[in-house]
């Protein structure tokens, strides 16, 4: 599936789902989606329910709701950006209007950011409506992460990021620190619309990367054209335009689209501090009373709730009206609990009684005793948690035996440290030279084998059409007298015109 409509399938359909489950069985991404989710409405300064209690939508008004609509929206709204509606946009735009309540929660907090996001646009003479890209990227969830490493509101890659000059290590990661990454990428956006002269073109680098962009550029005989370059830019990051052109129609007809959104303040009085020394979350919390939620809230680049200041300064973000608590308790602060909260050489022992929550606390997995390391060499198609199910080992040992910060950013061909049992080495090892169905197989679940297509023999009245680089159902309608784009999708059973492969034999009716 593609990234983007990844993220924002993966915001929409499990809010709800992450408040469900308990924090000690959730994976992070269901965790901070739950925080996500309780800030956005704990943090309300008027009715914390407001959004769920008035979101009405008639599911008639969507079956009313056409291509022609969508169309005549897009034609309707002026833009530096190049808008054009294609059966793909329409698709987004269901998948929001489907998942109405939840979609006008997201579009509240979009519109409140979006005015930062405007005046950053404009002091760097950028177009507006940019301001609407982070909701198309993330679903406004600033904990998203990409199958390819890209975080944040702006899923920012760790390359653009770091050169952009953002911090990223095991316990501080600034693309999540919202006006670090607003800068870095609208920084990194600039850079490449100079490179291109062209907005498609710019974005699509933005989220595929340039060396793909430029590669799909020269498979497509040169032509500097998004549409032309479209099927051959890589899955995860083509969706960029079509996802970007249906969050500006969703911000500009919300009404219109059944998306009743209500104005609500966002805005919360804050303090900043300075942090010279170790902290952890939970000391602020427990000492002085700071929600940990909030904190999560407002300094979302905190990795594991440790701010590491031991050779410089870090910056801390917390509620106002817990200053003069801080000044006056900030001895106390920083050494309750340190040796706990700290002490990396020995496990975290509450006592019984302690109603503390489960707080997130930094420990590096160390290499358990009687085991033996072995070599694995990551294969197309992996992760991290079919390689853990495979060897036997959490995910977390895999990431901190490997240096790995972000885990989603493996590839194929790098090589792995795992440590297993020495008594089953041979067992183990056998895995660097099965098939990804021979490894699945083994731990009792199959892979269902590609079925191959086969190409049906058609009557005299039809024929076939072979798809070349560049052509769309609207490009090749126009070859045929008396044929159009609707026809060709009808006729091959295609619901996404976008989704033709170069190659591909498409039926034609003779006319």
């Amino acid at each position: 599936m593609r990234n983007i409509i990844f993220i924002l399938l993966f915001a929409l359909s499990f809010i709800n789902a992450a408040a469900q489950k308990s924090t000690n069985n959730t994976h992070p991404e269901d965790y901070y989606l739950n925080t996500w989710d309780k800030n956005l409405n704990s943090l309300l300064k008027n009715d914390s329910n407001s959004i769920i209690n008035h979101v009405v939508f008639n599911n008639n008004n969507l079956l009313a709701i056409s291509d022609f609509h969508y169309e005549k929206y897009t034609s309707n709204i002026k833009s530096e950006i190049e808008l054009n509606y294609d059966i793909r946009v329409g698709e987004i735009l269901n998948d929001y209007i489907n998942n109405g309540s939840n979609t006008a929660k997201i579009l509240a907090y979009s519109n409140y950011l979006g005015v930062y996001f405007e005046k950053e646009l404009e002091d760097n003479e950028l177009p507006k409506e940019l301001k609407y890209l982070p909701f198309a990227l993330s679903a406004m969830n600033n904990m998203a992460i990409s199958k390819t490493g890209a975080a944040g509101l702006w899923q920012l890659n760790y390359s653009a990021a770091r050169k952009e000059g953002l911090y990223i290590d095991s316990y501080v990661d600034d693309r999540k620190n919202i006006h670090k990454a607003t800068k870095a990428a609208i920084s990194e956006i600039k850079h490449l619309h100079k490179l291109y002269n062209d907005w498609n073109l710019a974005l699509a680098a933005y989220s595929c990367g340039a060396s793909n962009v430029n590669k799909s550029i020269r498979r497509a005989n040169n032509q500097m054209n998004y549409d032309s370059i479209y099927l051959l830019l890589p899955e995860f990051g083509r969706d960029i335009i079509p996802s970007l052109t249906a969050s500006i129609i969703l911000h500009n007809y919300a009404d219109s689209l059944g998306i009743c959104n209500n104005k609500i303040d966002f805005e919360i009085a804050i303090d900043t501090l300075e942090i010279s020394k170790r902290l952890h979350f939970v000391q602020l919390n427990e000492v002085i009373g700071i929600s940990i939620d909030t904190l999560h809230f407002l300094n979302p680049e905190y990795k594991h709730d440790i701010i590491p200041a031991v050779s410089e300064l870090y910056t801390l973000l917390i509620p106002k009206g817990y200053l003069a608590a801080f000044n006056k308790y900030e001895d106390s602060i920083y050494s309750y609990k340190d040796s706990v909260l700290f002490d990396i050489s020995k496990p975290v022992i509450l006592p019984p009684a302690s109603k503390s929550r489960h707080y997130a606390k930094y420990e590096p997995e160390q290499v358990p005793d009687g085991s033996v390391r072995i070599n694995y060499t990551i294969k197309s198609g992996d992760n991290l948690g079919y390689i853990s199910e495979w060897f036997d080992v959490k995910v977390r040992q895999i990431e901190d035996w490997n240096n790995i910060y972000d885990p989603r950013r493996i590839r194929a061909g790098k090589t792995l440290k795992i440590y297993v049992d020495k008594d089953k080495e041979s067992y183990y090892k056998k895995l660097e030279t099965m098939s990804f169905a021979e490894k699945q197989k083994r731990e009792g679940k199959t892979v269902a084998e590609k079925e191959k297509k086969k190409v049906e023999p058609l009557g005299k009245d039809w024929f076939y059409h072979t798809v070349k680089s560049g052509e769309s159902p609207y490009i090749i309608a126009k070859k045929y007298n008396g044929v159009s784009p609707e026809d060709i999708l009808r006729w091959n059973n295609i619901k996404n015109a976008r989704s033709i492969q170069i190659g591909q034999k498409l039926k034609i009716k003779k006319k």
